[in-house]
C-alpha cells in the first residue's frame, strides 16, 4: 500500500486550494471541493483533450446559485493526483465562470478514496489511501 502523498498547491479565489492534477497525461490545476460529489472538468479542458461527450450520460447537480440542472458525464481513462493514479474516473463536464479560469474540480468521487487533510497554512493537500480502495496505485506526481 503506497504511503501518504503531500500535494503542494496554491490559494486562489478568496482562499480555496488549487492543486496539480494530471488528466490523461496532461497537467492541470484543479480546485479541491469536498462539496462536489463528482470531479468536474471544464468544457474547454474536455475539448482540449479531445474527449467525446455522450449526451445520454448525464448527472443532476444542484449548483449553489439555483435550480437543479443536468450536465454531461464522461469517463476519464486516467487521473493522477499527488502520485496516485486512478483509472476509469467518472467526471462531470461543466462551464465554469471564465473569470475563475478553472481547469477542473477534484470532487468526492476521488477524495473519498483517501483519508484526506487540507493544511491551509502550508497550502497542502495530504492524501492517505484507505485500505481496500480500488484503482489506486503509486506513480509519478503531476508537475506543479
Amino acid at each position: 500500500m503506497p504511503s501518504a502523498s503531500r500535494i503542494r498547491g496554491r490559494l486562489a479565489h478568496g482562499g480555496v486550494l488549487l492543486v496539480p492534477v494530471r488528466v490523461q497525461g496532461h497537467d492541470f490545476e484543479f480546485l479541491v471541493d469536498t462539496g462536489s460529489a463528482y470531479t468536474a472538468l471544464s468544457e474547454d479542458l474536455v475539448a482540449l483533450l479531445g474527449l467525446t461527450i455522450d449526451p445520454q450520460r448525464t448527472a443532476a447537480i444542484a449548483p449553489v446559485q439555483g435550480a437543479i440542472m443536468r450536465v454531461p458525464l464522461i469517463i476519464l481513462a486516467e487521473l493522477r493526483v499527488g502520485g496516485f493514479r486512478t483509472a476509469n474516473v467518472e467526471a462531470m463536464v461543466v462551464q465554469f465562470p471564465r473569470e475563475l479560469r478553472l481547469d477542473g474540480v477534484l470532487g468526492m468521487n476521488i477524495l473519498k478514496r483517501f483519508r484526506m487533510t487540507i493544511e491551509m497554512d502550508t497550502k497542502t493537500l495530504v492524501l492517505r489511501p484507505i485500505r481496500g480502495q480500488r484503482f489506486i496505485e503509486k506513480g509519478p506526481p503531476p508537475r506543479g
